[in-house]
C-alpha cells in the first residue's frame, strides 16, 4: 500500500540503525537483527509498506513473550541432496526462511537445484525479498508461505484458507531484479489493517464481512470475523491450497486452519533455487530475457498509461529514489516507532526527534 501524505522522511540507513537495535534489546543476536532489518526497511524502500518496519511493535512483543524465539537453533531433519526440510525452532521469521533460501541457492550452485521446506518458522515478511537474493547469485528463485487461514474455500464460508502468497525472481541485465511477489487473496491482509489504522475505506472486492457481504469498511472485515477474497475467485482459492501443500503439507508443518488457532505463531515456507547456467550459459539467458523485456516494452500503450513495466521494475525504480531522497513513513508508523524508541532508550531513526 503506497503511503500518501507521510509524515517524514528518513534515511534507510537510520532505520536499519534503529530495527537492528530494537531487535537486539529483546535478545535477538546482532547478525540476526541485521537481517530482520534489512528485510523490513527492504520492504519500506521497494514501497511496499505493508511488511515494513511498521512490523517492528509487532515482532517485539511477539519475541518478548516467547511466542518467537530470539535465538533459535536451526535444524536439517530430512537431507536429500537437492531436498531438504529445515525446522526453524520458532525463530523469527526473516532470519530462519533467510537460512532456509541461503541453503536453497547453495544446493542449486552445487547440484544444479535446490529445494527447501521450512517448518516452524513464524512471520517472514515480503517473499522477494528472499527470491531477489537468491537472483542475485544467478540463480532462478521462487518462495512461499503459508499464514492464518483468512478466506474460504470457493463454494464455502468456513475460514480455512490463508491467502498464501508467492514470489518468483529472475536476474536481468536492467539495473532491476524481475521480480513478481503476490499474495493469492486480492490485497494482503496487512493493507486493510493500515487502512483500519488510517481511517479509510477500502476498495470493493477486497473482503466480505461476517454475513459474507461485500464491505468497504476494513473494520467490518477485522471485527465480524470477515474474510479475505481469492484473486480470481476460483483461481486464487486454488493456487493458495497448492502453496499450503508445498509449505504446510511438504515441510510436516502446519497448514490450513491449523495456522489459525489460538496463540500460534507457527508457519511454514518453501523455497527454491534453480541455477541458470545448468540450462545454457548466464549470458545467453540474459541475452534471452532482454529480448523478452523489449518485446513487451514495445507494447503499444492503452490510454492514459505512463508505459510498460516489469514486474518488480516499479519496486526497484522506488528503492532507488528513497536511497537518496529518504523512506516515507506514515503518522502511525512514526508514533509506533517512538514509543519503541523510548521504551529502550533508543537513537531516533528521525533526525528532528533526536
Amino acid at each position: 500500500m503506497s503511503v500518501t501524505e507521510p509524515a517524514v522522511r528518513t534515511s534507510a540507513d537510520r532505520l536499519t540503525t534503529f530495527a537492528e537495535g530494537a531487535f537486539c534489546a529483546v535478545g535477538v543476536p546482532e547478525a540476526d537483527a541485521r537481517t530482520i532489518a534489512d528485510a523490513l526497511v527492504d520492504a519500506d524502500l521497494r514501497g511496499v509498506h505493508s511488511h515494513g518496519v511498521r512490523w517492528i511493535p509487532r515482532y517485539v512483543a511477539s519475541l518478548r513473550a516467547g511466542s518467537t524465539n530470539p535465538q533459535p537453533h536451526v535444524q536439517v531433519v530430512v537431507d536429500g541432496g537437492t531436498t531438504v526440510v529445515t525446522d526453524g525452532d520458532l525463530g523469527q521469521g526473516h532470519v530462519v526462511a533467510a537460512a532456509a533460501n541461503d541453503l536453497a541457492v547453495e544446493r542449486a550452485l552445487t547440484h544444479g537445484i535446490g529445494a527447501v521446506a521450512l517448518r516452524r518458522s513464524t512471520h517472514c515478511g515480503a517473499m522477494a525479498y528472499y527470491t531477489n537474493r537468491t537472483a542475485a547469485r544467478g540463480c532462478l528463485g521462487f518462495a512461499s508461505t503459508n499464514g492464518n487461514a483468512n478466506m474460504a474455500p470457493t463454494g464455502g464460508t468456513s475460514r480455512l484458507i490463508g491467502n498464501n502468497p508467492l514470489a518468483y525472481s529472475f536476474p536481468t541485465r536492467q539495473g532491476f531484479t524481475f521480480a513478481l511477489d503476490m499474495a493469492t487473496s486480492v490485497v494482503a491482509g496487512s493493507r486493510l489493517l493500515m487502512a483500519i489504522e488510517r481511517g479509510e475505506n477500502i476498495p470493493t472486492g477486497w473482503a466480505v464481512d461476517g454475513n459474507g457481504q461485500p464491505t468497504e469498511d476494513p473494520r467490518a472485515w477485522r471485527e465480524r470475523d470477515g474474510l479475505l477474497l481469492p484473486i480470481g475467485g476460483a483461481k486464487g482459492y486454488g493456487l493458495a491450497v497448492v502453496l499450503d501443500v508445498l509449505c504446510g503439507v511438504l515441510s510436516g508443518g502446519h497448514f490450513g486452519a491449523q495456522r489459525s488457532e489460538p496463540g500460534s505463531t507457527d508457519t511454514s515456507q518453501f523455497f527454491l533455487a534453480i541455477r541458470i547456467d545448468r540450462f545454457m550459459p548466464l549470458e545467453q539467458f540474459l541475452d534471452r530475457m532482454d529480448a523478452m523485456i523489449e518485446q513487451i516494452r514495445a507494447s503499444e500503450l492503452a490510454p492514459g498509461s505512463p508505459g510498460v513495466f516489469l514486474p518488480g521494475e516499479m519496486e526497484h525504480n522506488q528503492k532507488q529514489d528513497r536511497m537518496v531522497n529518504g523512506v516515507p513513513l506514515d503518522a502511525k508508523t512514526v508514533e509506533a516507532l517512538e514509543r519503541i524508541r523510548h521504551e529502550f532508550g533508543l537513537e531516533s531513526p528521525f533526525a528532528e526527534r533526536r
